[in-house]
């Protein structure tokens, strides 16, 4: 028998893959971008995102004077998994499987509407999730001239030589989750600008005839600087540049890019809006990577360790399309990994700029320890004029154990929240209270027990990490506070890991 004879056809069901692929987890603001890419890659140099001003009209369109598609062009873009995109893709295309287009749109609309002019010729289709759930088939729309006419915002197309429009209709989500699609749709319309104005800053601050213009209805975007570069104190470390192997082994370059931010003092009004907001500036620090100079992910370690020296630290990536198989590009263009290949090369950039950071802090001052081999919850940190001051220890066992058991996200967050706490010990209180000999030190057996059960967790905790050496862990953990200060729990731990 021949293999060919084992073949048979299976097709997806038209309305049970789409509605199922509405779920993929696209935000509204990253929906607009991934239409916007596909505008960028088509060489627009204007870009007009429109929201509703009038309640009883709620849409969202996404118009440029870009290549513009034929109608063939068009009907290929609106087939999942266009023929374009097997066919290969240019270096500077900022989309990945075919699906941007649609998955985007329809993660948020029941009805997408695309009208294209190229050549002189002006096309349309529409692919309408009420039309797919009656015929259960991939019945996509072709749109006759007058029908054209109808769409809302085709007559833009009427003032360029080629470009094209894509609408969104029938917010179904929105109004199942809000009852009111226009009132979220002019609340969002704010935070679409500025996701816009950071996901597309290098397009936007281009200051050649390549630039990009991005308007979200008549405000016209200027592009975010999370590095800050115009600023006369921020430190631009040295480029390094990065060959990788893609999977079939060609070599492709990533350049790295490691900057220093200026301190929060140094920071004008301007500076803070144009990094992305005071709040980000503190809590997006960390690599940046750019795809084809859009951003796709920011402001994170990939868990690599944080602490105070890293907070004005940012590290810009640049990765080609190329290599989008190795970096685990999502559809959503939301995520990337550091392939194995690359990281400590990676790392070792982050490791230079840090050299700048901490010499930036030295002037906070240095730790002094009593004990150099004891593990202390707090340090007394010396500082300008023979003056201390109090600092959590951040390399501390029991803290390390808790940074690695939250998000990566939230660990800015408790770094702040720690800082508060070390910003407002009440010293002068404290003082009094030990002058009169009133604060309560004893040590009671459940403050013993509850010492001996987060013993516990450490250990468990390092077990779970790979550590083996049982002994070995717990004379490390007995360095530590508070553990240090209940030594004869040390061999209870001891009869319970051997007994």
């Amino acid at each position: 028998m021949d293999k060919m004879d084992k073949l048979r056809e299976n097709k997806p069901t038209a309305d049970v893959l789409m509605t199922s692929m509405r779920a993929m987890g696209y935000s509204f603001e990253s929906a607009v971008a991934d239409i916007i890419d596909n505008s960028i890659s088509a060489h627009a140099s204007k870009i007009s995102v429109r929201f509703p001003v009038d309640p009883a009209e709620c849409f969202v369109a996404i118009c440029d004077n870009g290549d513009g598609m034929t109608p063939e062009e068009l009907f290929d873009a609106m087939k999942y998994g266009s023929e374009n995109k097997r066919d290969g893709r240019s270096s500077d295309d900022l989309g990945r499987f075919g699906l941007g287009l649609k998955s985007a749109s329809l993660s948020q609309c029941r009805k997408l509407s695309v009208v294209s002019k190229k050549n002189g010729t002006v096309s349309a289709f529409i692919w309408d999730l009420d039309v797919i759930e009656e015929k259960r088939e991939w019945y996509v729309i072709e749109c006759l001239a007058n029908e054209i006419k109808e769409i809302r915002f085709s007559d833009y197309l009427d003032n360029v030589e080629s470009g094209t429009v894509v609408l969104w209709e029938n917010f179904d989500v929105l109004e199942k989750s809000s009852g009111n699609v226009y009132a979220v749709l002019n609340s969002g319309m704010s935070s679409t600008a500025d996701y816009l104005s950071l996901i597309f800053h290098r397009f936007l601050n281009r200051k050649d005839k390549s630039a990009v213009t991005i308007m979200v209805n008549n405000r016209v975007l200027d592009g975010f600087d999370p590095f800050l570069e115009y600023h006369n104190k921020t430190n631009v470390r040295r480029e390094m540049k990065i060959s990788v192997p893609d999977s079939s082994g060609t070599e492709h370059i990533v350049t790295v890019q490691p900057y220093i931010l200026p301190f929060q003092k140094d920071l004008s009004a301007e500076d803070k809006r144009k990094s992305g907001g005071i709040e980000n500036y503190r809590s997006k620090q960390g690599f940046y990577i750019y795809r084809n100079e859009r951003l796709i992910v920011w402001g994170t370690w990939f868990n690599r360790h944080r602490d105070e020296l890293t907070k004005y630290a940012r590290i810009r990536v640049d990765i080609p399309n190329s290599l989008d198989d190795i970096w685990g590009i999502d559809i959503k263009k939301q995520n990337a990994t550091i392939p194995v290949s690359i990281r400590k090369r990676l790392t070792k950039a982050v490791d230079d700029a840090m050299d700048i950071s901490v010499r930036n802090q030295t002037y906070r001052g240095r730790t002094s320890k009593v004990d150099d081999e004891k593990d202390y919850i707090w340090d007394r940190v010396s500082q300008r004029g023979n003056l201390y001051t109090y600092r959590v220890n951040r390399q501390s066992g029991i803290y390390e154990m808790v940074r690695n058991k939250i998000s990566e996200e939230a660990q800015p967050y408790l770094d702040m929240l720690i800082e508060e706490i070390e910003n407002n010990v009440p010293y002068q209180q404290i003082y009094i209270d030990k002058s009169q000999n009133i604060i309560n030190e004893e040590v009671t057996d459940e403050r013993r027990a509850d010492v001996e059960c987060k013993a516990e967790i450490m250990m468990k905790f390092a077990v779970s990490a790979g550590a083996v050496d049982v002994d070995g862990m717990i004379d490390r953990l007995f360095l530590s506070e508070p553990f240090s200060n209940f030594p004869e729990l040390k061999e209870v731990l001891r009869e319970r890991y051997h007994g």
